[in-house]
């Protein structure tokens, strides 16, 4: 497990979300980060309740809980101007979207990470033919959904997915997500979703699973533009959502850009001003 402590602040900006609620989310996160997350992953974390974002310390990750967005797929990762990440979750989606947002920042915190794997096992042409994919690394996607979720604390965390997920080929005894739920690697349970990216051309595509159906949606190349690849995958998600008439969940996310200072009082200033841009 790496050394270095990785800080995640729970803060809420709606009172539909008492500060006594935050502080018990808040310990099941910390739990479930410290006691189930981070040994897997190699993740040495904190998770603390805050009463406001002027009170974050700057080196501190907030997940931030709201009302409403005028854009409710909005919700989820986001990224300063400079880079520094955030998250936003909606009041009706909490806890279980914290837990979501909380670990895929401790996995990935800027968004960037990749993994090199073979294709998903049955996918159609043309992923079928790839060689090699690389796999964007967003740890709860693939098992999302409210029905794999567990309880830690009584309080109702996402499952997540484990480094073998990324394996070439399924093992006997070996666990694919915290809970079990997923039994082999690539795998995407009902609800769920994986983003990967062929890596001679750049193109990215994501497997879904929607009733029972795994389709295969066609993303396109990436224009990063100085976002992560985290944030224009989100992009791209969006859109094709959109051309199918679907709103994309609440826990995920759309690029945010903010000014940013090197104090509690600057970064919360630049955090409500992402926020106001949602």
């Amino acid at each position: 497990m790496s050394n270095l402590l990785q800080n995640v602040a729970l803060v809420s900006q709606t009172n539909a979300v008492p500060f006594s609620e935050i502080s018990t989310v808040a310990a099941a996160l910390a739990k479930q980060a410290s006691r189930d997350f981070g040994p897997i992953w190699g993740v040495n974390s904190t998770v603390q309740a805050f009463d406001a974002l002027e009170k974050v310390p700057v080196d501190y990750w907030p997940v931030i809980i709201l009302d409403h967005l005028d854009d409710p797929t909005a919700g989820g990762y986001h990224q300063t101007k400079d880079g520094e990440p955030f998250s936003v979750v909606l009041a009706s989606e909490f806890p279980l979207a914290a837990s979501h947002e909380t670990l895929e920042m401790l996995a990935d915190p800027f968004g960037n990470r990749k993994i090199a794997g073979s294709p998903p096992v049955g996918a159609p042409a043309p992923v079928s033919g790839f060689d090699r994919v690389t796999y964007l690394v967003e740890v709860c996607d693939p098992c999302e959904a409210d029905q794999f979720a567990y309880e830690v604390n009584g309080v109702k965390v996402s499952d997540f997915i484990t480094p073998h997920y990324y394996d070439p080929t399924v093992a006997a005894g070996v666990r694919y997500s915290f809970s079990g739920a997923i039994k082999k690697p690539h795998e995407v349970l009902e609800g769920g979703y994986v983003s990967f990216g062929n890596p001679v051309n750049g193109h990215w595509y994501q497997i879904v699973v929607e009733s029972g159906v795994e389709n295969l949606r066609d993303l396109g190349a990436l224009n990063l533009s100085g976002r992560s690849v985290r944030e224009a995958i989100d992009d791209l998600d969006r859109k094709a959502r959109n051309k199918q008439g679907k709103k994309k969940p609440a826990t995920r996310a759309m690029a945010a850009a903010a000014g940013y200072e090197a104090s509690s009082k600057g970064r919360a200033k630049a955090y409500r001003e992402a926020i106001e841009k949602l």
